[in-house]
């Protein structure tokens, strides 16, 4: 039976409106970062170069975590963590610091570095925000000094959009209860669940791991912003590991992200995934190897979430559009098909949670003070437009509310919540059905079922091949017959304008993949949603194996005592 699935999602999607319930003036990080900076700026927008905009963000929370490796505790600890990073712009918006050199691909990091607690006058919190603002302006300007010369001998740029818009002034200040957990309990957790490794010498290695931050975020720059933020993630997980005899590696793992202890899977659930992963990890050292061919497949959930994510998400963000060495697989189609006419895609980062699970690409502002808001980049197949940050391109002169980066790291355009929405489909099972029909149909001795992927690479640059590579964990094989066997040293490969038209069919069954994402502005977190889909056609090559065949002696915990 098909259905409609755009007013699905609107029963599970979850948008956080954006409500105050506390004061800017009344924040003494934003008063005494707002009073530095108004200071500073009336004097560097002077020099020469001058400092044309500058930005703060400080951060405040407390971070946490527990390691158990080889059934046995590797860390444990808390941390009060506090940071202050500073945006500082040199020159004008045509043309800044910022600007990617020809010459010498350089991204320029921020200055960033550890601050002292706000306590009594603030005085020492005030030295410390003045001596990092005045080393960023200092950067910033001999950086400027190295894309003004560099723009001198340079080629002409094919799009010479100005390097920076301006954001909109914004206030915005919300508190949320700090996270809570019972570290004790959650310890004994991990380890009771980590001996389910013992005894299983095909398991070379093995992680437990739980991990929070919560605090609050202040951003505050020249225009006027003023935000305050909760910052409130965390995360359990566990990985376990193995090796075949010719040298191919294996990893089986799973992640849980949570707000509260309530959300931690109960013990029997942990235990039962873990256990499913340890059987998956033994069958996967017993698995025969997959071959190099083209047949159809379908591509799992979380697997098409990470798939979309890696051959179509990088692809656009909209300031890679204006580097000359980027391949440009989307620049110049807007308004032209380039995937499949049942897929819709959107990248949301106002949802806070799909179908009661936390989305880690959620957030209330971006990293530049601009305000979070849904993005349709695909419309029915059709090109829409692009993720974009402060650094406008030709037809998208300001920003969506997308540049983002980690700590230390310039933002730049980057993905947040992305959503695939199939406009019509089916059961998972008739899906499976319509792979078997289509593997009957091409003469195909079998297809593919990649049920997770652990991620990959997107080639980019104009001197490489606009490809991707992705590496599926688990993948089985099917005949026509419907006969399932688990399969290993499969690597997705393809090109994306051909891969994402041949999906021809969506199942009804979306899920979420939450993880971290790198570039050239850092790690930050995002989240994938998507239905499994069916492709005509897929290309499989073996996975790159390693020199060394497994060690010679088990690990000390795999040791019989």
């Amino acid at each position: 039976m098909k259905t409609s699935l755009f007013s699905l999602l609107l029963c599970v999607a979850v948008p956080v409106l954006a409500q105050q319930n506390c004061s800017v003036q009344s924040e003494r990080p934003l008063q005494l970062l707002t009073a530095e900076l108004t200071r500073s700026i009336k004097t560097l927008k002077k020099q020469n170069p001058p400092i044309y905009y500058l930005a703060y963000t400080y951060n405040q929370d407390e971070q946490a975590g527990i390691d158990v490796q080889e059934q046995g505790v590797a860390y444990r600890g808390v941390r009060q963590n506090r940071t202050l990073q500073v945006q500082a712009r040199a020159g004008s918006p045509r043309m800044d610091n910022t600007r990617t050199l020809k010459k010498d691909r350089t991204y320029y990091t921020l200055r960033a570095g550890e601050m002292p607690a706000i306590e009594g006058d603030g005085k020492a919190f005030t030295t410390a925000v003045w001596r990092q603002t005045q080393l960023a302006a200092e950067e910033a300007q001999q950086d400027f000094n190295r894309v003004r010369a560099d723009a001198q001998t340079a080629a002409n740029r094919a799009d010479d959009s100005p390097d920076f818009v301006f954001p909109p002034k914004e206030t915005f200040c919300r508190e949320e209860a700090p996270l809570s957990f019972d570290l004790d309990a959650i310890e004994q957790l991990l380890l009771k669940a980590s001996t389910l490794t013992k005894n299983k010498p095909f398991v070379l290695d093995s992680d437990f791991a739980f991990s929070y931050v919560s605090g609050s975020q202040y951003f505050a720059d020249s225009v006027g912003t003023q935000l305050k933020m909760p910052t409130r993630r965390a995360r359990l997980m566990y990985s376990v590991e193995g090796k075949t005899a010719d040298g191919a590696k294996l990893v089986r793992s799973q992640t849980y992200d949570v707000l509260g202890p309530e959300e931690l899977p109960s013990e029997e659930k942990l235990l039962a995934d873990v256990a499913q992963s340890i059987d998956e990890l033994q069958a996967l050292t017993r698995a025969p190897e997959a071959d190099p061919v083209t047949v159809p497949a379908i591509l799992k959930n979380r697997a098409m979430a990470v798939f979309v994510h890696e051959a179509l998400g990088h692809r656009v963000e909209g300031h890679r559009q204006k580097e000359d060495s980027f391949g440009k697989t989307f620049t110049n189609k807007v308004g032209q098909q380039v995937v499949a006419p049942i897929l819709t895609i959107v990248d949301d980062a106002t949802l806070s949670s799909f179908n009661n699970i936390p989305l880690r690409g959620f957030y209330y502002y971006d990293d530049e003070g601009v305000k979070a808001r849904p993005v349709t980049l695909v419309k029915d197949g059709i090109l829409q437009g692009f993720l974009m940050s402060a650094s406008p391109i030709k037809g998208f002169p300001t920003s969506n509310g997308h540049g983002r980066g980690e700590t230390g790291k310039r933002p730049v355009a980057r993905m947040g919540n992305t959503r695939v929405i199939a406009s019509q489909t089916v059961p998972y099972a008739d899906l499976e059905e319509q792979l078997l029909t289509e593997i009957k149909k091409q003469g195909k001795p079998y297809g593919y079922i990649i049920e997770d992927l652990s991620g990959g690479f997107t080639l980019t640059e104009t001197n490489y091949p606009q490809t991707f590579k992705l590496t599926p964990t688990l993948v089985y094989r099917i005949y026509p017959d419907g006969k399932k066997e688990i399969v290993r040293g499969a690597d997705m490969v393809g090109t994306p304008l051909v891969s994402f038209n041949e999906i021809i069919a969506a199942a009804d069954d979306y899920a979420v993949f939450n993880g971290s994402c790198g570039a050239e502005s850092g790690w930050v977190p995002v989240s994938g949603i998507a239905p499994s889909v069916l492709l005509r056609k897929l290309e499989i090559e073996k996975t790159g194996k390693a020199d060394s065949k497994p060690p010679l002696l088990p690990p000390p915990s795999q040791e019989e005592k």
